[in-house]
């Protein structure tokens, strides 16, 4: 009756526009009523930090969640400037993927303008997702600002060791659980699935990169102990003597040195970084510049985990040929 009636409204072709649109709004209602009469659950909202936390939550989650990004593809996490649309996200969330070592301290700003409790630290709706890593380079002593940008409780790119990925998609599955009870065996199903792509994966890395075990590196950040370790690489030095400030003349002449005794062939730079220090660096010593993003999705067609650390060691290993 109803449609009858809008059609015999729909005397002309803008009221016939108008009257489809009023038709297609009621689909969706019903539809939303019906959603509600058989007991179907809205899919949670999931607000991970960093990228590599995100690719790693979709990855888990599937279909069954609704995955939102703070940070951007390519974004320094250093740099991250609190936006309105990132706060309404957060407010939104049902479940929050955090580093849990700092590299995403600004989420604390933004939870607090968001006002919502279950995204506060301790929650059973936010996954510190380093829990269970064997953490890296965890500074003793004091640390204050004239240090740079350093992260004291430990270096918190572990996701860079393929072997970090099992505990850490562990962490994700369990907070998912916590917020869509009913998807449990769903999300694991996921998440094993996830793990052989990776596996398979890992295998091929290492190949790749077996040749070179033991090639010394040089980095302009302090980015890849986990890297380092996973495939067998040892870091020679960082360009930044403290994170986030230019290195001191003093120190590269000693980083040169040191590259040239050590005949270092590779130094690995960050995307996001001006490639200025790097470049007179890599004259003075012959070694080769390699440009990398440190984290998912930041170049083409590397916004997933295997097609990221793909890309990171093939560019690696050509280098070192």
């Amino acid at each position: 009756m109803l449609e009858l009636g809008l059609r015999r409204l729909a005397r002309g072709p803008a009221a016939r526009r108008l009257a489809l649109a009023l038709l297609g709004a009621l689909a969706l209602a019903a539809t939303g009523a019906l959603s509600v009469l058989h007991g179907a659950e809205p899919k949670p909202r999931v607000v991970a930090t960093l990228p590599d936390l995100f690719v790693l939550t979709r990855a888990v989650a599937g279909d069954l969640a609704t995955v939102d990004l703070i940070a951007r593809f390519g974004q320094n996490p250093h740099d991250m400037e609190v936006r309105p649309s990132q706060i309404l996200m957060v407010r939104r969330a049902d479940l929050l993927i955090r580093n849990g070592l700092e590299e995403d301290a600004w989420i604390d700003v933004m939870v607090h303008r968001a006002s919502n409790p279950r995204m506060l630290r301790g929650s059973p709706n936010v996954v510190e997702a380093f829990q269970g890593i064997a953490v890296l380079k965890v500074l003793a002593g004091r640390v204050d600002r004239s240090m740079g940008d350093v992260h004291p409780l430990g270096s918190p790119h572990y996701t860079l060791d393929p072997d970090n990925v099992v505990i850490v998609t562990a962490n994700i599955a369990a907070g998912l659980t916590r917020v869509a009870p009913e998807q449990a065996r769903a999300f694991e199903a996921n998440r094993q699935a996830f793990l052989e792509k990776v596996a398979d994966a890992d295998r091929r890395w290492k190949s790749a990169l077996a040749p070179f075990r033991g090639a010394g590196i040089v980095s302009y950040h302090d980015s890849w102990p986990y890297f380092y370790r996973a495939f067998g690489l040892v870091e020679v030095g960082v360009i930044e003597d403290r994170p986030g400030i230019p290195p001191s003349p003093q120190h590269l002449t000693s980083l040169i040195r040191t590259m040239r005794e050590l005949k270092v062939r590779v130094i690995l730079h960050e995307s996001w970084y001006s490639t200025d220090v790097t470049s007179r660096l890599a004259k003075e010593t012959s070694a080769k510049m390699v440009v990398v993003s440190q984290s998912p999705g930041a170049l083409k067609g590397t916004d997933d985990y295997v097609a990221h650390l793909d890309h990171l060691v093939g560019a690696l290993a050509a280098a070192l040929k």
